[in-house]
Parts: C-alpha cells; structure tokens; sequence
C-alpha cells in the first residue's frame, strides 16, 4: 500500500509535470529542428500513435536507449520460440535507437518513443497500446509510468535491473518513495549481486538476481566491404583499439600509443570516444599537444603514416571490434565506471580494462577470475601491460578465446530469464 507521503510527493511531481507540459512541447520542437527528434512522429512521445494495437496478448518492452533496445532482441527470439502468438510493442527515447530498431525488430514486434513521464501523456499511451504486462529495461524509474501502469492492473518487471551505488545513495534521501516506487513491480530481476542487494536494501520485496541479458546480444554488425578495405589499408601492421572513451582519456591514451612506439614503431591506435560529435573538440585537442590525428568522420583514410585514427562515427563499434585483437574499455581509466566489454568478448579480442568498472563490476570479477580479461590495478600500468600483450601473440590468442567463452556459456541462461517472465502474464487479456 502506498504511504500517505508517497501519495502527496506524487500530487506535487504530477501538478508540475502537467504545468510543464507547455515547455515540454517547445522543448521537443526545438530538438526536432536540431535533428535530435524525428519529425513525423514526436507526437509518441505525447502519448499518441497512429498505429493500431495488434490483437491478442501484447507484451511491453522498454529500453531508454542504443544499448538497452539491442538486449531486448534476443530475448524477444526466446519469447517469441516459447509462445509464439505474443505480440510486443518495443519502447526506446532516442532517435538513434528508433532508427536501429526499424532496421532490426521483427515482424512480431512494433516501435514506438516512450512517452515523456507526464500524467496524459502516459494515460494517453496506456489507453492506446492496453499491454498485458511491463518489462522495463536497467533503471528506468519514471514514477508516473510506473504508479499508472500498477493503477491499471498491468504487472511490472523490472528486467537486468541496475542500481548504481551513486543512484541508491541519491534514492536512499527519500527512502518513502523509493521503496513505494519500487513495491509496484511484481518482479525485480537483478543484473549482479551487488544491485540485487541494493534493491533490497532500497526497500523493494520482490528482487532475484538473474543472467545479464547483454550475455545473449549477437555480435555487433558492421559492413564486410568497409572491413575489407581497411584490413587491406592496414596490411600487417599490429593494431589495437580504445572503446567508448571519455573526455581526458583520448589524450592519455595517445601519449601511451607514442610509448608503445619506441618499442613497436608501426603499430596503429584506433580511437571511439564513447560521445562521437566530440571528434572535433578531441582533434583540436591533439593539436595542442602535437599529437597526430586522422579523423574517420572527415573520410580520411588511414594511410602508412597514420598512427592514430579516430572513429567519430556512430554504429561502428562492431567494425573495429572485428579489426582489432586488442581492445582498450574506454571509462575504466578515469574513474566513469567503464563500458560495455561483453561486445568485444563476444568478437573475440583480448581486453584491458582500467581499475574502474563499476558499472560492469561483477562480470569485470568473474571474467577476471576466469582469466578471460586484463584488469589494471593503477592506470599507469598500461603501457607495460600493453607492450606485453602486443608483442605475446599466444597471450593475446588465450585471453580472446577465454572471453568469448565465458559470453556464450553465460549467454545460454536466457531461456530461464523468459520462462521467468512468462509466470508473470496474465492467463487472459487485460482491459480497459
């Protein structure tokens, strides 16, 4: 039962929220002309939609972005084998993930943007898509979703949930909420131990710590002929690659390829900042400290004299993954938490993460323990690590094939997570 508090915060977030519709609307034009909203159908994020609801049951899957929208489609192939007539509606915010999952949804599943957190934006959506049941993806805590979608007797799952130790603090100064927030959900599935216990901690009563669903992704995708072309460009040059980087690490990560180079003096540095439109500000940046720079987002190609090249280009991770045998997790240097290393496992590379990962930690630990990742105890260990790495083929060959096992044997725990969610559907259609 909802507090008495919960109830009055509720009051005040909502009566804001509908006073702050105007703003939203003028907010969301502005984006659109910046190219940061689609067009024709920004109106979804309002709640509306010109689409038709499938018949029969409809299952709701939300994932707030890029990553989380491409963990769902696995488990929507496991769904779909086990109870074929389901129908899903998938929901994302960005326009990046809109875009990838026209391209990759199947023809059982509809895309549509979440709807902003307002009061008839959210009752518009409910009352237009009527789903039998709520997974929301990780840590999308959005308050009027989630009290609405319990109100109207919808159940809820949060599915690979994530409460970052930041995040719990921040909960824990309104302790009320949090734990009413986090009563709604008839089931938490836990992505690690660790979030489990914070769940917990948080005050939410239905929480199990389950498989990771980024264990079962496929391999990134990228284009053979653009691969082609640049493992003929490159030749036999060794190479090696930083992943999603974050602002102060490019520069760091230069000056440790120029190391590298006294010893390896062809070696190439292929560098991804985890934000690509700051190719720019990272350009200008070297330029500063006479550092050499190939930009891939102005076509250059990278030549015999190219030492360092950056890809400021979106949807490319899987191509460099593929072209590099050693791969650097960008985030893990300074101290931002470290990004995703179960996609380079999964292409087989050999990894080198900082001491920093806390938002992968427990996996970071289990592939540690199985001696399928390198992980830096100080940053400043990185140049003898990685001169070590490159220069030991058998070493590099041995820690790729430990990574990519350790992925496809936790990869196969997916069946358990749908058959899991699957007690949770309601034997006959929810209605109005």
């Amino acid at each position: 039962m909802t507090t008495l508090r919960t109830k009055i915060a509720m009051g005040l977030y909502a009566s804001v929220a509908t006073i702050m519709t105007p703003l939203v609307k003028y907010h969301l034009t502005k984006r659109i002309k910046r190219g940061k909203e689609h067009p024709s159908r920004f109106t979804e994020k309002l709640g509306h939609t010109s689409q038709v609801r499938p018949k029969g049951k409809l299952v709701w899957i939300h994932g707030a972005s890029v990553g989380e929208s491409l963990s769902i489609l696995p488990l929507l192939e496991t769904f779909h084998v086990l109870q074929p007539d389901l129908k899903f509606l998938v929901t994302t915010g960005t326009a990046t993930s809109a875009r990838l999952m026209e391209e990759r949804l199947p023809d059982y599943a509809i895309h549509q943007f979440v709807p902003v957190d307002l009061p008839l934006a959210i009752g518009n959506f409910l009352k237009s898509w009527r789903p039998d049941i709520a997974l929301i993806i990780e840590s999308e805590l959005w308050p009027n979703m989630i009290f609405q979608t319990k109100a109207k007797g919808i159940p809820l799952v949060l599915l690979n949930g994530r409460m970052s130790q930041k995040s719990a603090k921040s909960w824990a100064r309104a302790s009320f909420f949090i734990q009413d927030l986090l009563k709604q959900f008839d089931l938490i599935l836990a992505q690690s131990s660790t979030d489990a216990r914070r769940f917990t901690e948080l005050g939410a009563p239905h929480v199990k710590k389950q498989s990771n669903l980024k264990f079962a992704a496929s391999p990134l995708a990228y284009k053979q002929d653009d691969l082609e072309e640049l493992v003929t460009r490159i030749g036999t040059r060794p190479v090696w690659f930083a992943s999603s980087t974050h602002r102060g690490e490019e520069v760091f990560l230069a000056e440790t390829h120029e190391k590298l180079r006294e010893k390896i003096p062809d070696l190439l540095c292929i560098i991804a900042p985890r934000h690509p439109e700051r190719g720019a500000e990272i350009f200008n940046e070297f330029q500063g400290k006479n550092l050499p720079l190939n930009l891939r987002s102005e076509g250059n190609p990278i030549t015999e004299d190219t030492s360092i090249y950056l890809a400021d280009t979106l949807g490319e991770l899987g191509l460099f993954y593929a072209l590099s045998p050693v791969v650097i997790i960008g985030g893990s240097l300074l101290r931002k938490g470290g990004q995703n290393l179960l996609e380079p496992a999964r292409q087989n590379c050999a990894i080198i993460c900082g001491p920093d990962m806390q938002n992968f930690e427990e996996i970071c630990n289990e592939m540690v323990e199985n001696n399928a990742i390198i992980k830096l105890s100080q940053t400043e260990n990185i140049t003898a690590q990685m001169e070590e790495l490159l220069l030991n083929k058998s070493h590099q060959q041995k820690l790729a094939q430990k990574a990519a096992a350790y992925v496809k044997d936790r990869g196969q725990e997916i069946n358990d997570v749908a058959n899991e969610i699957l007690q949770k559907l309601p034997a006959e259609p929810i209605t109005e």
